[in-house]
């Protein structure tokens, strides 16, 4: 089952959606400077009045989270992950799959893992990339605490690739599946942020976990290892019962 998540992990990244998903993290490090350089007005005002002028880093690592990773983490989990299974029985290739002694669920746990192993990749190397680039780009950048805060966003990035491929076979349809998938995806990254646009909801917020990935945000002047470690750990816990539910809707998946 390893070899296999393995075998399935290195075709993924042979895929064509694959090398137009990096391209997109390539653009995101490439343009993010410049949109920093001159922000909207609407968004430097309100990040001036979140964390005060005077911390750019901060400015710039919000930026970086809301109009990048986090519309990233909407889109390229559907791609990535949006038609697990549906689209091999749409093709016919089920009844094949369901003679072999890999059970449907867990066939669908390996390919959701390697989505996840996929996603977490381009994830990982975009921001070892961004910490090289924003470095010579953006004035008073610290890679150091940027890595870190990353690293949380980066099991939100999972959970969504997670959630995509149960989303998929709990709808049954490959394109109704895929507007469900991004609808709630879209939503769980819109209001993410909440807790920061008004510090009264910052506790309820809590609720979402895309707004886990971006709570090293409120902790940038005093980092440690809870601040990460916690959101981490609840991150994981959800995207192994996610699924653990979507192998459960495929048993029940027409061969």
């Amino acid at each position: 089952m390893i070899r296999f998540a393995f075998l399935d992990y290195l075709a993924s990244l042979r895929e064509r959606k694959v090398w137009l998903v990096a391209a997109m993290f390539a653009y995101a490090v490439l343009s993010v400077p410049l949109l920093f350089a001159r922000p909207p007005a609407h968004m430097s005002e309100a990040m001036s009045a979140w964390f005060g002028v005077e911390d750019r880093f901060a400015l710039f690592l919000y930026l970086w989270l809301d109009l990048s990773m986090n519309k990233l983490i909407a889109v390229v989990p559907v791609v990535l992950a949006g038609g697990i299974v549906v689209r091999e029985r749409d093709t016919g290739v089920l009844p094949v799959l369901a003679a072999k002694p890999l059970s449907l669920p867990r066939y669908f746990v390996v390919r959701a893992l390697s989505a996840c192993a996929v996603m977490a990749t381009l994830h990982v190397a975009a921001q070892l990339l961004g910490a090289l680039y924003f470095s010579w780009q953006v004035e008073g950048f610290r890679p150091g605490v940027f890595l870190a805060a990353m690293s949380v966003h980066l099991f939100a990035a999972i959970f969504a690739t997670s959630l995509s491929a149960a989303i998929a076979v709990w709808v049954g349809r490959r394109g109704l599946g895929a507007l469900v998938s991004l609808l709630t995806l879209f939503v769980l990254v819109g209001t993410a942020l909440l807790g920061f646009y008004n510090p009264a909801w910052r506790r309820a917020s809590l609720a979402n976990p895309i707004a886990l990935g971006a709570q090293a945000l409120a902790h940038l002047d005093a980092l440690r290892p809870e601040h990460l470690l916690l959101p981490m750990l609840a991150l994981s816990a959800l995207s192994a019962l996610t699924i653990a539910a979507g192998a459960l809707a495929v048993r029940r998946m027409e061969v």
